[in-house]
């Protein structure tokens, strides 16, 4: 019975992949290639820099089906000059660019970004510069009070992709269930905050089905507020309904759970 779970498990994190190969995962595709033709295009001398980073590079993002706000994260590096501007100066040149080659694409400011938003996905465009500094050199965005600050965006990547390493390739399909959940609840968690809670978890000796039920029961509450630490608790009863249908041997009744928690339309 618990291998059933499992393997019905294994199908629910495939149809939360976006697979390269897929309809999404290539249009994806032809799409960061032309917004990147567009930025170098655009602001030609001026860029010192793209990355994509976030979700996508992790292999945890989810096709907009299962997240609407499912996006892809674009650094994009400016020169700085002699002097280093703020950041909302370099996000209004973003939001000039936006509006100028995607005139038909809903366009808006959502901190730090500006967001594109196309049909398959939303592009979150990042302004960051490369500082240079006394004793060592840092990539920074914007922060919340409309200055810089440092971040490693590669850092968490590895963090990630080592705990999925030694955990038997689990890790990112426990998050990917879990920011189904999250963005089918309207998102009780900050999607990175959800993230780096589960990849600090213990998954040792873990299979799906009991890496997934271990990571319900630690998800963090204590800095939630009353309505998102609700839907945890629903989703920990839940999680003990899949335990005891499992125990029962009841197969159907533990995959009706799932579909519970995850909005999949799979047998």
């Amino acid at each position: 019975m618990e291998i059933g779970i499992n393997n019905f498990l294994k199908r629910v994190s495939s149809e939360l992949l976006i697979k390269s190969n897929s309809i999404t995962g290539i249009n994806i595709s032809r799409s960061l290639q032309i917004l990147d033709k567009n930025l170098k295009e655009h602001f030609t001398n001026d860029l010192q820099f793209l990355n994509v980073f976030g979700s996508y590079t992790r292999g945890t993002i989810l096709p907009r089906q299962f997240d609407k706000n499912s996006d892809i994260d674009i650094l994009i590096g400016f020169h700085t000059g002699k002097s280093k501007l703020r950041p909302e100066s370099y996000r209004d040149r973003l939001l000039k660019f936006a509006f100028k080659y995607y005139p038909t694409a809903k366009v808006m400011k959502d901190h730090p970004s500006i967001v594109i938003e196309l049909n398959h996905i939303n592009f979150d465009l990042v302004p960051g510069i490369f500082d240079t500094g006394i004793f060592y050199n840092s990539f920074e965005i914007p922060d919340k009070d409309g200055g810089w600050m440092e971040t490693e965006p590669e850092k968490f990547n590895k963090k990630l992709t080592d705990a999925n390493t030694s955990h038997n390739s689990i890790v990112k399909p426990i998050i990917r269930f879990l920011k189904a959940w999250n963005a089918h609840e309207s998102y009780p968690y900050y999607s990175y905050d959800l993230e780096s809670a589960i990849v600090e978890m213990n998954f040792s000796g873990d299979t799906f089905a009991s890496g997934f039920l271990y990571a319900i029961e630690n998800l963090p509450t204590y800095e939630l507020p009353n309505v998102s630490s609700k839907k945890v608790d629903v989703l920990r009863n839940n999680a003990k309904w899949i335990r005891e249908y499992v125990e029962r041997e009841d197969l159907a009744k533990a995959k009706d759970v799932v579909r519970r928690i995850i909005p999949v339309g799979i047998d």
